[in-house]
């Protein structure tokens, strides 16, 4: 059966890019276009992994980060953090929060598709990802 990956991303041309890439890597993949509807997919599609935006409409990426991490349910969920913010402060908070990884956009498409089987891989066998 295929990873479910879910993709919180309010740019349309940015997420439709994802859905090819990760489809065509063997993924499943659901959108949602904002921060709610991100918390809203995360819990009743519970998917294999996350790729956040964060600077969203609806409740941007922090908060739903804050949200998912702050519930049991979700929490183990890994999360990888796609955003064209750069600010290292802002990075450092993000990261402490426990994402699994972060790319800054634009990003190589092959290194975040190592990266996401590499943590789904790693989940697999028992073993938390580290970056």
């Amino acid at each position: 059966m295929p990873k479910k990956i879910l993709i919180v991303e309010d740019e349309k041309d940015v997420a439709k890019v994802l859905v090819a890439r990760l489809q065509g890597a063997g993924y499943t993949t659901i959108v949602a276009g904002d921060g709610t509807l991100g918390v809203q997919y995360t819990h009743r599609e519970k998917p294999d992994l996350i790729i956040l935006d964060l600077m969203m409409p609806a409740g941007g990426g922090m908060l739903v980060l804050e949200s998912l991490k702050l519930c049991r349910s979700v929490r183990y969920i890994p999360v990888v953090i796609l955003t064209g913010m750069k600010d290292d402060e802002y990075r450092k908070k993000v990261e402490a929060m426990g994402v699994d990884a972060f790319f800054e956009k634009p990003y190589e498409a092959e290194d975040l598709l190592k990266t996401i089987a590499g943590i789904l891989q790693a989940i697999e066998g028992g073993d938390r990802w580290h970056a």
